[in-house]
């Protein structure tokens, strides 16, 4: 258990992002000093680009994701989904 409360539920990587009629702007925080902040184009390629900075920010702040999907399991002999839902139908004793 924690011993003391947390400030905030936000993580410490969380940028403040906001938008105006032209542009998308997100504030970067830095350690002791004013934060940065960066402005892009209110468009698909700049929202994509304020994103990926964002996530860079995540990867510096946070440390690479350790999480990995699991592997998918599809009963064998099941082509179809149709047959895939009455494989799982039967298994749970639906039908």
């Amino acid at each position: 258990m924690s011993a003391t409360f947390a400030t905030s539920a936000k993580p410490r990587w969380a940028v403040i992002a906001w938008v105006d009629h032209n542009n998308v702007f997100i504030e970067i925080p830095i350690k002791d000093k004013a934060p940065f902040i960066d402005k892009f184009p209110l468009t698909a390629a700049g929202l994509g680009e304020a994103l990926g900075k964002m996530r860079n920010y995540h990867t510096i702040e946070a440390g690479p994701s350790t999480y990995s999907a699991p592997p998918r399991h599809t009963p064998k002999g099941s082509s179809t989904r149709n047959e895939l839902a009455l494989a799982i139908l039967r298994k749970h004793g639906i039908l």
